[in-house]
This record gives C-alpha cells, sequence and structure tokens, in this order.
C-alpha cells in the first residue's frame, strides 16, 4: 500500500507541534511513502532550525521504502485538480501527484484536501484517521 504525505505533517511532527504527526513519523517506516520533490522544498523552507532540517534528512535516509520522485507531475493532472479548487502552484500538485502515483491514501490536516476534494483516485485521512485505522489494522 502506498501513501502520500503532506508537507505540514512532516513540519508539524518534526516540529513536534501535533501529536498525531509525530506519531506518524514514527511510524513512517513501515509503509510505502512517495513523495513529490515539491514537498522536501516546502519542508525544507518552512522548518524553523537546521536542526530540525537535518531531523528532515535523517528521517527520510531511514525509511527505505520512502521514494523521493523528481519527475514532474503531468500538467492534466494538475489541472485536473486546479480544477476541482486546489490551489495550483502547490496543493493541486500534491493532489495530482497522489493520484499519478497510485496512492491508496493522501494524509493531510489541509482544509483543501479535506473539504474540497472528491476522488475516487486516492482517500484523503488526516493523520489522526489513518493512524486510528492502522492501529485497528483497517488499511
Amino acid at each position: 500500500m502506498l501513501i502520500c504525505i503532506d508537507s505540514n505533517q512532516f513540519i508539524f511532527g518534526i516540529a513536534q507541534t501535533a501529536p498525531d504527526s509525530v506519531e506518524l513519523l514514527r511510524v513512517l517506516r513501515v509503509f510505502e511513502v512517495a513523495i513529490p520533490r515539491l514537498v522536501v522544498q516546502e519542508v525544507t523552507r518552512n522548518l524553523r532550525t537546521p536542526e530540525q532540517v537535518k531531523m528532515f534528512y535523517r528521517l527520510l535516509k531511514s525509511s527505505r521504502k520512502l521514494v523521493i520522485v523528481e519527475e514532474p507531475v503531468p500538467t492534466d493532472l494538475v489541472t485536473k485538480y486546479a480544477t476541482l479548487g486546489l490551489p495550483e502552484k502547490a496543493d493541486a500538485v500534491i493532489g495530482a501527484f497522489s493520484e499519478w502515483v497510485g496512492a491508496k491514501y493522501l494524509i493531510s490536516d489541509n482544509r483543501h484536501f479535506l473539504k474540497e476534494i472528491k476522488t475516487e483516485a486516492y482517500e484523503v485521512l488526516t493523520p489522526g484517521e489513518f493512524l486510528e485505522r492502522y492501529r485497528e489494522r483497517r488499511l
């Protein structure tokens, strides 16, 4: 099962500002994870200290099942998600990326993903919802 994770979950988990995001990063090694280079760039730009950036890169290196995808997301998919209401520069790319790589879940607490996107390509879950399913073995 492949999952995608929105950049905020990495930021909140590393900064330890959201307990579910912290826990998500603790169990990350269990899952196959794909993230676009855009997420790496957003996370490193928004972390507050060089030590947090180092923690992020250590996390990426420690997970053998995590892949950073360098290829650009197809423009037609990005356009599709922008048409669905996601901001084109970031969220539409993440939404399109999740479909493009065949993710089963996109983990995010972004209101755009949670409230505005209706897609059959993948399911959007908050970190708490994802962890609950994981604990109950419902994934």
